[in-house]
């Protein structure tokens, strides 16, 4: 129903009238068109960023703390929550494939040094390892080496949101096992060591891992 802005007959309206005339004002100018249904404008492209950012909120609402505990530190300081974080890291990247490997698993946190993982297949496990690099020069202690695990798949029709983790190792050498995996399943696995940098239990820097391919045997 068009809104009057003065008497019966008056000088101007908004709205629309039985869906056959809209009843507007431009720069101060008052106008009538017909009614018309927009048109649906929404691209291939934008079809793509959006189903890549619908998934990565699923995976983020499923996911364990171990899991974003860097995308927290990541983000303490900046203008965007962990989640944003976790999606803004990856939406890019993801949004033409049509796999999650290579996904960012953690994006690295106050200086945290990256690894690189050795995985051991087993039929509903993986063991992942990784050697602590030498941090006693920055005065750093290393905390724990962390692991996740989450199926291998197309980020923008597959509906596959569990996020696995290991139990952390806190002691060398370091190997972290993701269990209750499914058999003959590729996952896309991440892993990170916990630094702590100064006397403070709470001053932790996390490393970086992007998500590589391994099968459950």
């Amino acid at each position: 129903m068009a809104v009057l802005t003065g008497p019966l007959l008056s000088f101007s309206a908004r709205g629309s009238i039985a869906k056959t005339q809209v009843y507007a004002s431009w720069k101060g100018i008052s106008y009538v068109r017909r009614y018309t249904i927009p048109a649906y404008r929404r691209s291939s492209e934008q079809d793509l960023t959006r189903n890549v950012w619908s998934w990565l909120n699923n995976v983020w609402k499923f996911s364990p703390q171990d899991f974003r505990a860097p995308w927290t530190a990541f983000a303490q300081g900046k203008p965007l929550t962990p989640t944003n974080a976790f999606m803004q890291e990856n939406v890019g990247f993801l949004r033409p494939l049509t796999t999650n490997v290579g996904m960012v698993m953690s994006p690295g946190a106050k200086g945290g040094i990256p690894v690189t993982p050795v995985i051991t297949p087993a039929s509903t496990s993986l063991a992942v390892a990784g050697t602590a690099p030498d941090v006693s020069g920055l005065g750093w202690t290393v905390i724990s080496f962390n692991a996740v695990a989450l199926q291998e798949q197309d980020p923008q029709s597959e509906t596959l949101y569990t996020m696995h983790a290991a139990t952390p190792d806190t002691t060398a050498p370091y190997s972290a096992t993701i269990s209750g995996l499914t058999t003959a399943t590729t996952y896309v696995v991440g892993a990170w060591f916990i630094y702590q940098r100064s006397a403070s239990l709470t001053d932790l820097a996390y490393g970086p891992a992007v998500g590589i391919s391994s099968t459950t045997s």
